[in-house]
């Protein structure tokens, strides 16, 4: 059980009469100080001091002085209202203009190569607003979301949260590319017996991106690949695609990208139209975003819709 703490036996008001006494050296002036009479100042006084068990103030020839304990209390309690002043008009400030710190979540090649250009653009506009950026898989921003740790997040196909809103904002191709220089195991044709041949490369074994490429474009539920390595990191299956180890699935960006760069990579076109990645924000209903957020929302949206 607790110990019930002292200060839930206080009153803030008591505390913020004591420290205009002290700090004016008289009822009188705390009182037309604080707009009250000098009846109510004396009994903040006085209740304050009932709970701490100890005199605060003595009348010596008709003036207030301070006890050792008034003094001690006095260092304590007026540095502490100064930060609590000084935090509340900061809030205040941040919630009309554009400064503050906010918290978005990312996928790590999606926010690496299309959000954190957008995020430095509107920082460069606006430099007392600061970003904590995380990045990661869907479900990682689903807990970061519901533990209020993200004001917002940009999450791909996966099923969140009750009370998680999300609203798609950009499709990216999920293009399945191997290296030029591969020893494939016949020219690519657009049936399943091709790519049942091939070794690949994958992000995780327990949500398989290879599977939904294959599903896509085949129809094939859990299809038994020939998986040699499982990461992470788009940047380091790229890697290991150009490297030879096999084929993987690369966003449409980052291919093109890597193409661009004059890089032997091969898109293999599957059976059908390209698998769609759908990229929405996500952020909790009912959370309220500074002035901050709303403007980098916004920023984002309106760079996406381009």
């Amino acid at each position: 059980m607790l110990t019930p703490m002292l200060i839930d036996q206080i009153n803030l008001n008591q505390l913020r009469v004591f420290e205009s006494v002290y700090r004016t050296k008289s009822m009188t002036r705390a009182a037309k100080e604080l707009h009250l009479t000098q009846s109510g100042v004396s009994q903040h006084i006085k209740a304050l001091e009932e709970v701490l068990e100890l005199k605060l103030f003595d009348r010596i020839k008709q003036k207030l002085v301070a006890t050792p304990a008034a003094r001690e209390l006095y260092q304590h309690t007026s540095k502490s209202f100064e930060y609590i002043e000084t935090t509340l008009n900061r809030l205040k400030n941040t919630d009309k203009d554009l400064a503050g710190l906010v918290s978005i979540g990312v996928p790590i090649e999606f926010g690496n190569n299309v959000i954190i250009p957008m995020l430095a653009e509107f920082q460069k506009k606006n430099q007392k607003v600061r970003f904590k950026i995380r990045q990661g898989f869907a479900f990682e921003m689903n807990h970061l979301l519901m533990s209020g740790e993200l004001d917002f997040a940009f999450v791909d196909s996966f099923s969140l949260d009750k009370g998680i809103k999300t609203e798609p904002v950009y499709d990216e191709f999920l293009e399945l590319c191997v290296s030029k220089k591969a020893q494939l195991p016949q020219k690519p044709h657009a049936d399943y017996a091709f790519y049942e041949k091939l070794s690949y490369v994958d992000y995780q074994e327990d949500q398989s991106v290879l599977s939904l490429w294959m599903k896509h474009h085949f129809q094939i539920r859990n299809p038994e690949l020939d998986v040699r390595v499982y990461i992470t990191d788009a940047q380091a299956v790229s890697k290991l695609i150009l490297n030879q180890v096999g084929a993987g699935i690369l966003p449409g960006h980052l291919a093109q990208k890597l193409l661009n760069r004059g890089e032997d990579l091969l898109i293999l076109k599957g059976g059908s139209s390209p698998l769609l990645n759908t990229i929405s924000i996500a952020h909790l209903e009912d959370k309220t975003l500074t002035t901050a957020g709303k403007a980098v929302l916004s920023h984002l949206r309106s760079q996406l819709k381009r």
